[in-house]
């Protein structure tokens, strides 16, 4: 096997006296998935199998998911891979994805990464520390539902692929009943329009364009204290870029919760709406979308439509509040701007 000839290479060169020495560790205590470049820490192993070789260079858009967890500090809560009419748990909470790689052009496709070491890694203020490991499944995925740690809310937890060192990040965000939370839709409400994915699907290097302040948006309500629940009807595989997108152009940390198919939209966030006001006990001070897919989960799920904002061109529709002109700044200025903070 190429890696067996790999080592055979190194102990020759042992033998020889031309040792290469390993990377250097760096000071970093953040990682920036899904591709640190050099690691503060060392990752165990070189791959097992040929084929995942092969795969990570030819295939270079990594595809990994890594499960956010949502609920109360003590429970319940619930991972965003929840099957549909499943309760929340207070079982211990499980890190679970998947390593995967496809073609630069391939937004919606996964190649599996097979039988190779996955460990999950975290920062704890004063060292690295390894958490568990295991290995991935035939199809691509890990789970590891007894660690015993769970970070402090948005703390990344990452999940890295031993064998070229590549990452994604769990996150737990944990809050008691009675929190006040905003949720918002991503595509056409976050984004310019729902054509910005469809040109990032088979294009890795496009940036989708955002609604007219959108990102201040986010940060208005997250310097008042307010959490952001980022509810999308994109597809667990599209976490990877969903995750850079919102980090790069500066949205404040906040769950992801992705959806395990394309289907109907409304149904799927109706449920997740239900789980945060109901199980959870939380309080939904607005929520945002564009669709009537957006409308129809908000109101069903019980948040009032005095609340419900939308842009686009339902804006306004069915008794909701219109976001005019494709643009938050008017609505910063008087409606966020006008909520208490909430600490």
């Amino acid at each position: 096997m190429r890696t067996q000839a790999l080592r055979l290479a190194g102990l020759l060169a042992l033998a020889v006296g031309c040792t290469q020495d390993p990377p250097p560790l760096t000071d970093d205590t953040e990682l920036r998935c899904p591709v640190n470049g050099l690691l503060p820490f060392r990752t165990k192993g070189d791959f097992k199998h040929d084929q995942n070789y092969d795969l990570v260079r030819e295939k270079k858009r990594s595809k990994d998911e890594a499960s956010d967890t949502i609920g109360n500090p003590t429970g319940p809560y619930a991972s965003i891979y929840i099957a549909p009419g499943q309760a929340p748990t207070s079982a211990p909470v499980s890190y679970r994805g998947a390593k995967q790689r496809t073609l630069v052009s391939g937004g919606l496709f996964a190649t599996p990464i097979q039988d190779e070491r996955v460990s999950l890694w975290t920062y704890d203020g004063a060292a690295w520390l390894e958490l568990a490991a295991t290995r991935t499944a035939e199809d691509g995925t890990y789970e590891l539902p007894d660690t015993g740690f769970v970070a402090e809310n948005a703390h990344p937890i990452y999940s890295m692929l031993d064998a070229d060192g590549t990452c994604a990040e769990h996150f737990t965000f944990l809050y008691p009943r009675g929190s006040k939370i905003v949720v918002t839709d991503i595509d056409g409400t976050l984004t310019l329009d729902d054509m910005q994915l469809l040109n990032q699907i088979p294009d890795e290097a496009y940036v989708p364009k955002l609604m007219g302040a959108a990102d201040k948006l986010a940060q208005a309500w997250a310097m008042k204290g307010y959490p952001i629940i980022y509810l999308t009807a994109r597809p667990h595989v599209f976490r990877p870029e969903t995750r850079v997108w919102l980090r790069d152009l500066g949205f404040p940390p906040g769950a992801l919760i992705t959806a395990a198919d394309v289907g109907d939209a409304a149904p799927y966030k109706k449920e997740w709406v239900v789980r945060m006001l109901q199980t959870f006990g939380w309080t939904v001070v607005a929520a945002y979308g564009n669709a009537d897919t957006d409308i129809t989960a908000y109101e069903e799920g019980g948040i009032p439509k005095n609340l419900t904002f939308i842009a686009g061109p339902l804006a306004g529709m069915r008794g909701t509040v219109a976001i005019e002109n494709m643009d938050y700044g008017a609505h910063i200025s008087t409606f966020v701007s006008a909520q208490p903070e909430n600490r």
